[in-house]
């Protein structure tokens, strides 16, 4: 018998309250100190992780964050990367099964209610079929 003593969900590690600290900033802060021009010298010639979290404690929703333009346009290629990727592997998977047959009966697709035979019927007058 174990004893559990938190859910690893929701640790926090002291690195955690060193960010809260130091990369969660208010408006406030941005406005009235030089700690905007801070960061971004912090950026200036050289790619960096660092994060910055700027949030409006007026607005819980007003919540953005500044990032390295170097870092963040790398991040953005290797998401690129990853969805060409993705698509590639998709395609070459679907040419594999294109001439599969599926044996799955038609009870078995529509069983779980999120198929509605009145929307079908309905759309079916908004289909152009091809008749050569």
């Amino acid at each position: 018998m174990g004893v559990k003593l938190m859910d690893n969900k929701k640790r926090v590690e002291s690195n955690t309250f060193s960010f809260i600290k130091d990369n969660i900033l208010t408006i406030t802060d941005i406005t009235r100190t030089n700690k905007l021009s801070e960061i971004l010298n912090q950026y200036a010639g050289k790619e960096t992780s660092e994060v910055y979290v700027i949030q409006n404690v007026k607005n819980r929703d007003a919540v953005g964050v500044l990032v390295d333009m170097e870092h963040y346009q790398r991040l953005l290629r290797l998401q690129e990367i990853i969805e060409e990727a993705t698509d590639t592997y998709m395609y070459q998977v679907a040419l594999e099964r294109k001439e599969d047959k599926t044996c799955i009966p038609l009870s078995e697709v529509v069983k779980d209610d999120d198929f509605d035979l009145n929307e079908l019927m309905d759309s079916l007058d908004d289909i152009d079929l091809d008749e050569d």
